[in-house]
């Protein structure tokens, strides 16, 4: 007889864990609310404005997110600089399990 091995579901293994602890950093979730109840591309300063963040910690997730294709990030070439961001389609798929999420929280707390 065999011992039983412990089989780890995929989002807990090596390649996809790091969106599993990508979700537990700071103002992730908030950000990717945001960015999902705007449907139109929204720049940095309004990202901070809007969620209170400060620039170094807004700046470190939005390179988390496209480091892992959630967000696309696009620069225009203008004076000053104008950079929009916007939910690539992996990040809107992301959406219906947010949501799903947020109203499992709302119904057990």
């Amino acid at each position: 007889m065999q011992p039983m091995t412990d089989v780890k579901p995929i989002c807990l293994q090596t390649n996809s864990k790091e969106i599993i602890n990508l979700l537990g950093k700071s103002h992730v979730l908030e950000l990717l609310y945001y960015l999902s109840s705007q449907n139109r591309p929204i720049r940095f300063n309004e990202l901070k404005r809007e969620l209170s963040i400060t620039a170094t910690t807004l700046s470190r997730r939005l390179e988390d997110f496209i480091a892992t294709e959630l967000i696309s990030r696009e620069v225009f070439a203008e004076v000053p600089a104008r950079v929009e961001y916007s939910l690539s389609k992996k990040g809107k798929s992301l959406g219906p399990v947010l949501k799903n999420l947020f109203k499992w929280v709302e119904n057990n707390n």
